[in-house]
């Protein structure tokens, strides 16, 4: 029984009228609702073909941004390779880099031995210069000695004058041990100028091998200066090409997610607009059915006047009959006022605003606690329940008898379905805080005939 009910006051709602014997009229108001519904349908239908060559371009640049980042990701992969081998370059070079400074440092340390061995080698030889030079001191003063005594010593005539054998032999012993001092003084002498001389050529040797280890040493580390320096400016320059791809990479998956995101609108978009034509239909569907039942009733009820009339006509002597007349349905006001979909402050209203980078407010701000109820500003069939990106939680209704839609977004909960008969202030849901939202709020939209994408109209008119 309540399911018959609800479908008599959908009827009536889609057509606006109530079932009574109808007059021309009553069918006249009823075309003029087919119109409009015939209207508004093609005005979705355009739309919604708009949308399709969106998302199909969409889809397109998709495609053609999917291909960018596969050329990209090739760039990048190839980049990737020059870097791997340009760090297997720099490692080597840093093993040949420590290798050298290993080298370095042990040329240094050789320089600074041969430095303390040039060191000890002069102290060697002033030593020796100081030896040889007492030697020719003692030599010259013996020499001097013996010229003062008249000349050389005859070792013979010193043996032969011994008074004995005993003074013979100690005369003997005393000649053999001044000439074997003297052999020994002489050897030594010459044995350290020799010695002398041989130092003195070492550390010449040695001098010219370390201004050779200094100049070797210099073009070493200027060398290493040399490749660092190329191989940082390599580093630099690949590392540079590296971040403008991965930024290039970065735009390119922005752009795709953006694309992605606003296809997934453009869906969201279509499936709305699908989903109130079709209910569109079906409402056109019903009103045709109703248009034709009216007719028939119209027809049936002319005939029993036409009957009526003939009858009273052939019993009537002259006698004045009173006629009565039906009077015309009261029509429906199209701008019928909406009950207030939700209790709380106004904090938003609609029209150009500058919170959250400024822009235009499409609807009117209602908040209030997480779950207040959120009512059916007037009654309808939902033509939208479900989460979008930017709605969170949203509800469309189509209004009918208004040719207008009311949408409900950011809703916590959703009580409807879709293609639900709903009455004037039945709760279809509980404000909350979802999608693009800050704070519990209702954002509540009035949009005349269908719902389409910033196409809301300010809803005070509308409301009490």
């Amino acid at each position: 029984m309540k399911k018959v009910i609800t479908s008599l006051f959908i009827l009536t709602t889609i057509v606006g009228l109530t079932i009574s014997p109808v007059a021309a009229e009553d069918i006249s108001s009823l075309n003029e609702k087919l119109n409009e519904l015939e209207s508004e349908k093609s005005n979705i239908d355009e739309e919604s073909g708009s949308i399709s060559s969106e998302a199909e371009e969409a889809e397109e640049n998709i495609a053609e941004n999917e291909a960018e980042q596969g050329e990209v990701t090739s760039e990048i992969d190839t980049i990737n390779a020059d870097l791997e081998a340009t760090q297997s370059k720099l490692a080597s070079k840093e093993s040949e880099i420590s290798t050298t400074n290993e080298e370095i440092s042990s040329t240094e340390t050789e320089i600074e031995e041969t430095e303390e061995e040039i060191i000890q080698l002069n102290e060697e030889i002033e030593i020796l210069e100081e030896r040889i030079a007492e030697r020719e001191k003692l030599l010259k003063n013996r020499l001097r000695a013996i010229q003062q005594n008249g000349g050389d010593i005859s070792y013979l005539e010193v043996l032969m004058g011994a008074q004995d054998f005993g003074d013979f032999l100690n005369r003997a012993t005393a000649v053999t041990k001044i000439m074997d001092q003297d052999q020994s003084i002489m050897e030594a002498h010459q044995a350290d100028k020799e010695d002398m001389q041989t130092k003195k050529v070492a550390v010449e040797d040695k001098k010219a091998q370390l201004e050779d280890d200094k100049a070797n040493l210099e073009d070493k580390k200027a060398n290493l200066v040399v490749q660092k320096q190329d191989l940082e400016s390599i580093q630099a320059t690949l590392d540079s090409q590296m971040a403008e791809k991965e930024t290039l990479m970065v735009d390119l998956e922005d752009k795709h997610s953006e694309l992605e995101e606003y296809t997934m609108t453009l869906a969201e978009q279509q499936q709305t607009l699908n989903d109130q034509a079709s209910i569109i239909a079906n409402a056109m569907k019903e009103a045709e059915s109703k248009k034709q039942e009216l007719q028939q009733l119209a027809e049936e009820k002319a005939k029993e006047e036409a009957a009526a009339a003939a009858e009273n006509n052939s019993n009537s002597s002259g006698g004045g009959g009173s006629s009565s007349s039906t009077p015309a349905p009261s029509t429906g006001n199209s701008n019928a006022a909406f009950i207030m979909p939700a209790s709380g402050t106004h904090t938003s209203p609609y029209g150009y605003r500058s919170f959250n980078g400024g822009g235009m407010h499409y609807g009117l701000d209602i908040a209030n606690g997480v779950g207040t109820p959120i009512k059916a500003a007037a009654s309808g069939v939902v033509t939208r329940a479900n989460y979008s990106s930017s709605f969170g939680n949203v509800v469309y209704i189509y209004h009918p008898d208004l040719n207008l839609t009311t949408v409900y977004a950011h809703l916590s909960s959703i009580g409807v379905s879709l293609r639900q008969n709903v009455s004037q202030g039945s709760t279809i849901g509980g404000m909350g805080n979802t999608g693009n939202s800050f704070g519990s709020h209702l954002h509540f939209e009035v949009h005349n005939g269908g719902w389409s994408y910033h196409g809301a109209i300010n809803p005070s008119p509308y409301l009490p």
